[in-house]
């Protein structure tokens, strides 16, 4: 079940950084329609698109098998893993208020998976 969190979460977190990698090179422009509609045959677009399609297909099964005060809360992992490509890739600073957030974050998995062990 962890894995299955963890892959949906990397998967999330792939289709935002995709999408912020195109957006951060050209901002969406909603000048006309077809602008709109040119900017989402991006490949960056188009496979941000499949992963996180792919993180619901995942998410959805996991709804569907455990218990839904478990599953939502383990899915913050996707905040965690969009501030580390905001640091890495897009070289955003991180306040000290945010990696106090991230550690709450952290924290609260833990003690979730600790109030509900479960089989990996």
């Amino acid at each position: 079940m962890l894995l299955l969190v963890a892959a949906s979460c990397s998967l999330n977190a792939t289709g935002n950084t995709l999408w912020k990698l195109e957006f951060s090179k050209k901002p969406l422009d909603f000048s006309s329609f077809s602008t709109l509609l040119s900017t989402f045959w991006s490949w960056k677009i188009l496979l941000g698109m499949l992963s996180y399609f792919c993180s619901m297909l995942l998410f959805f099964y996991l709804l569907s098998k455990f218990k839904l005060s478990l599953i939502i809360p383990l899915t913050s992992l996707t905040y965690i893993l969009n501030l580390g490509a905001a640091f890495f890739l897009f070289k955003e600073k991180i306040s000290m208020l945010q990696l106090l957030g991230t550690l709450i974050i952290i924290a609260g998995i833990l003690v979730l998976m600790r109030a509900n062990p479960v089989e990996s």
